[in-house]
């Protein structure tokens, strides 16, 4: 699979490295009335995919926390429910299961019996 992985990405690699090849032509590029760069249109078409990758990393910050924050939570649930769930201990003697602690079920999860 990870042979699968580097071929793709040698192809998109080469692709790009072609359509760098194939658009060295300069072009102009008016930013404000008046004033304009002269610029390969492939640093153009580099320089805005920059900005678009920036500006969709600054987007996703927010949810990246919020997503973060849910986390956390349902890590500390997890530790909280895992102090009630039931330990067993077997005497090798014994062919007897001892239970020391047993919390109901609908404690552990509220959603069940919920109709």
């Amino acid at each position: 699979m990870k042979i699968i992985y580097t071929l793709i990405k040698i192809i998109i690699l080469l692709a790009f490295i072609l359509l760098a090849v194939s658009n060295t032509q300069t072009i102009a590029f008016n930013y404000l009335p008046g004033q304009a760069w002269d610029l390969p249109l492939i640093a153009l078409l580099l320089l805005f995919f920059v900005v678009g990758a920036v500006f969709g990393v600054l987007a996703m910050f927010g949810r990246l926390l919020t997503l973060r924050n849910e986390v956390n939570r349902l890590r500390a649930e997890v530790k909280k429910t895992a102090k009630n769930i039931p330990v067993q201990t077997v005497d090798n003697n014994a062919d007897v299961v001892a239970v020391k602690h047993a919390a109901p079920a609908a404690e552990l999860h509220p959603g069940i019996n919920k109709g």
